[in-house]
């Protein structure tokens, strides 16, 4: 079906990314003029923290905000953006978040195989990190995932039936399925979608192809389940505004922002006494008295140690830095890649075209009761966790549910996010005012594994990300991948809630054009065609036993060979969850926290 659009909701769409860069320069410049002048900083770095926080994302939040907790400690939580920028908590704005120097790093990876150009990884930059500007989704993940982690690291500590009390421990859990499995007393407020076109329908199909409609955070099976949201209110809800927020007013707590850490100081013992980072152009050291503690993030936590001199030792002189700890820092890089299958043309009005349900009255809506059109993160409703032939008892694969209409404009928004010129913008403009579903199929638990290396020792300088997907030997990966982009084509065109009452029907893209329609030939022509992320990078870093060759730190997140430095936040993860992963980064703080408090 074909629906006309208007024009007041075309300019309201229009809007927000100007919004997006006004807002974030303003937040700049308060800051720089009314919160930190250079006097106040040198006083500041000059009485020294006993613990110096370095990145204020997901992990980072909750670390600053766990360790404050002892009234002793003095904590310095140190950021390189700014506050998040007002409209990330409007949670159709997601779109506009990426690739935006205001609340993005703007990172690429190396020109891919299969298009030979690069791709855009968006990293959310600013107090809360990526969960300030991601899709919002909240997934733990598999239990099996985090034995895996307690196998590998000799630690039980690493184990679901452990882990699983530290995600209750930040749960505020006001979702689809309330139970003793989920926490409602912690800073982190989870809610089911608010706003799903087309979710019924979706359900009804997945229980007709003999799929279970159920939890997906409690003991993770195949099936599919109505999505949840890191949202409080229909709003955004980011470690920042769970964490820190809150408690900006705690006397022994000290947030900078605009500060980028440029290294980390190490002494003749090898134990990290301080950092140096740089604000309005001056650079500053601030001495940590009892540890520095690093949450950068899957990319910048690895390029941070490199620097400093932490990391392969060979590669490090290659660019000009003197080794001082060899570590394979860089190496284990794993993200969940992602295909956009469809759109799936719909032949009844089942899904959201913002063009036409964003009004003045769904602003209105959001504002006074947290509810419409505008607390929908770009049409996500539903995920399905699947299995392949490869592993029939481990789900390893992830399908994002999208029920978002074709719309002026949609094609040039996927395109900004992803770098990809004008690609779904040419393929999207035959099918403007049409309703749709799109599926993100996600490879859960791939089997290649890329890296992070410095492009020179300029702290500066974006380091070089090479994922290197589908570079599995046994092309594992790729076979898992069609089976479930088959299982995705059956659910939507063999089933009467889809295919018979909706009419659901793929589009085949052009680029496949040469290739039989929905044969294995045209599913992977179509997967190294529309080959992008899903935005998941972890594992640069990874926990494991001192001695493996993996290991970057041991089961308590310090660094091997160092004394009193630690990594805490994704890239210590050594496999990567079947879920999306600010969750489980989440519950790695809140773990991390736990154990400098037993420790120190």
């Amino acid at each position: 079906m074909i629906i006309r659009t208007t024009n007041i909701s075309s300019g309201i769409l229009t809007l927000v990314p100007f919004l997006i860069g006004y807002f974030g320069g303003l937040s700049q410049w308060r800051d720089y003029v009314f919160v930190e002048s250079d006097i106040n900083l040198v006083s500041i770095t000059n009485e020294g923290y006993d613990f110096v926080v370095v990145g204020g994302g997901s992990a980072g939040c909750v670390v600053a905000a766990r360790l404050s907790e002892n009234p002793d400690h003095k904590v310095l939580l140190l950021e390189a953006g700014g506050n998040p920028n007002p409209l990330s908590f409007v949670p159709l704005a997601v779109p506009f978040l990426q690739n935006h120097p205001a609340t993005d790093w703007k990172y690429e990876t190396v020109p891919l195989n299969n298009s030979g150009l690069p791709l855009r990884w968006p990293r959310g930059k600013g107090l809360g990190g990526s969960s300030a500007t991601n899709f919002m989704i909240y997934m733990r993940g598999n239990p099996k995932d985090f034995d895996q982690w307690a196998n590998i690291t000799d630690d039980s500590k690493w184990s679901y039936s452990n882990v699983e009390n530290y995600f209750k421990k930040m749960e505020d859990y006001h979702g689809k399925y309330p139970s003793p499995a989920h926490g409602t007393n912690g800073p982190l407020r989870v809610e089911a979608v608010k706003y799903a076109p087309g979710l019924d329908s979706l359900l009804d199909a997945a229980t007709e192809a003999g799929f279970t409609v159920r939890d997906l955070n409690v003991d993770q099976q195949e099936g599919f389940s109505p999505l949840e949201f890191t949202q409080k209110g229909g709003r955004r809800h980011s470690s920042y505004s769970a964490y820190i927020q809150p408690i900006l007013g705690r006397p022994n707590l000290k947030v900078l922002r605009y500060s980028h850490v440029t290294k980390i100081h190490l002494n003749s013992d090898l134990e990290a006494f301080g950092v140096s980072f740089v604000r309005r152009g001056r650079p500053f050291f601030v001495a940590a008295n009892k540890e520095v503690i690093i949450c950068g993030g899957t990319i910048n936590s690895a390029q941070l140690l490199m620097l400093s001199g932490i990391g392969p030792s060979n590669h490090l002189k290659s660019v000009g830095i003197k080794p001082i700890v060899d570590l394979p820092v860089g190496r284990n890089l794993q993200d969940h890649l992602l295909t956009l299958v469809g759109p799936f043309i719909l032949n009844k009005t089942a899904s959201f075209i913002p063009t036409r349900d964003v009004s003045f009255k769904s602003v209105t809506d959001f504002l006074f009761s947290g509810s419409g059109p505008l607390t929908s993160p770009l049409g996500a409703i539903g995920v399905g966790v699947t299995s392949t032939s490869s592993s029939p008892e481990w789900p390893n694969i992830l399908s994002f549910i999208s029920s978002v209409g074709v719309y002026e404009g949609l094609g040039a928004a996927t395109d900004n996010i992803y770098g990809t010129g004008k690609y779904y913008t040419n393929f999207m403009s035959q099918f403007i005012g049409h309703g749709a579903h799109f599926v993100f199929i996600c490879l859960g638990k791939p089997k290649s594994r890329g890296f992070i290396e410095l492009n020179d020792n300029n702290p500066f300088s974006k380091p070089i990300i090479n994922p290197q997907y589908y570079s599995d030997r046994e092309n594992q990966d790729m076979k898992d991948m069609i089976e479930g982009y088959e299982v995705m084509v059956n659910l939507y065109e063999n089933t009467r809630a889809l295919g018979n009452k909706l009419g659901a029907r793929l589009v085949k893209i052009p680029n496949c054009a040469s290739y039989k329609f929905k044969t294995e030939a045209y599913y992977e022509c179509a997967l190294r065609t529309d080959l992008r992320t899903v935005f998941h990078p972890v594992g640069t870093c990874s926990i494991g036993k001192v001695g493996d060759p993996n290991a970057v730190v041991d089961s308590q997140l310090r660094v091997i060979g160092t004394k009193r430095l630690r990594v805490i936040d994704a890239s210590v993860m050594p496999t990567i969850t079947n879920a999306n992963t600010n969750a489980p980064t989440i519950m790695i703080g809140e773990v991390g926290a736990d154990i400098i408090k037993q420790t120190r």
